[in-house]
């Protein structure tokens, strides 16, 4: 059997703020010493993704999310045709603001998982212009406007891969997946916005499954009674992200390298994506 490129990869699912945890399981994973080969994103696990392979911290990475502001920095409103909002104000901010401008540039390999309008399949992307494909992952339908990458038109990745395991499965001795989606029972409200994004949620959450079954370790982190796109319980969910995962890597045997590192977050809101 031909050895595999990559010894560890590691798949960040999808969950709007909810990514907070992302940011505390990769505290943890410093903290045992785990460093992967190579990383795979959806929507915002993308973001995930691909801040750490910029270099960014885990509380660097919280920050960043403290500072954006979502009508400003991340949308526009735009004339409904095709999505409620138009997203390339988040293109021009990580265009500005990350350090690298190419997926292949990246230190850490990164893939993005976006989902193909046209043709019906996912895109894994691991190269060319590295904002808008972030961006195109991140763009739940009806909600926000697709984006279009080459004449083709890509929306979020979590409508077939929200849990982008097999984007890197066959690349990986060994595959560590953390999960942040969890159906949850949700009182039911009349809106357009409302049902578009309860029925692409449970879209998401049926399509995990599959690719939970392909890692060698999943983590489920704890998002409960927390919105896609709401920061304020972001600093609780690092540390419930940190948690879980200690719990689990001490479980499956693993050995802290680093003392437990304090993390205090500034009061102050940060403004720009900042590298250390």
């Amino acid at each position: 059997m031909a050895t595999k490129k990559y010894p560890l990869g590691i798949a960040f699912g999808g969950g709007g703020a909810r990514a907070g945890a992302h940011c505390g399981a990769l505290q943890a994973l410093k903290e045992f010493g785990i460093k992967p080969d190579v990383v795979s994103g959806t929507s915002a696990g993308a973001l995930v993704a691909t801040l750490y392979s910029s270099g960014f911290t885990p509380k660097q990475m919280i920050e960043t999310f403290q500072g954006m502001n979502f009508f400003k920095d991340i949308v526009a409103p735009s004339v409904p045709k095709g999505g409620l909002f138009d997203s390339h104000p988040l293109v021009e901010l990580l265009q500005k603001q990350l350090p690298y401008s190419r997926l292949e540039e990246l230190p850490v390999p990164t893939f993005i998982v976006a989902s193909d309008l046209e043709h019906g399949v996912p895109k894994v992307f691991t190269k060319g212009e590295l904002a808008p494909r972030v961006v195109a992952s991140c763009s739940i339908p009806v909600i926000f406007q697709p984006i279009c990458i080459n004449g083709i038109h890509y929306v979020d990745g979590g409508a077939f891969q929200n849990l982008p395991v097999s984007a890197i499965r066959q690349k990986c001795e060994k595959v560590i997946a953390f999960n942040l989606f969890h159906l949850e029972e949700e009182k039911y409200k009349d809106t357009l916005v409302s049902v578009a994004y309860r029925a692409f949620v449970m879209m998401m959450v049926s399509n995990v499954a599959a690719d939970t079954a392909q890692a060698d370790l999943s983590i489920e982190l704890d998002t409960s009674d927390c919105k896609a796109y709401d920061i304020s319980k972001i600093e609780d969910l690092f540390f419930r992200g940190y948690e879980n995962t200690v719990k689990v890597l001490e479980e499956n045997g693993y050995q802290r390298v680093l003392p437990k590192e304090v993390i205090d977050f500034p009061k102050k809101k940060h403004k720009a994506l900042r590298k250390r």
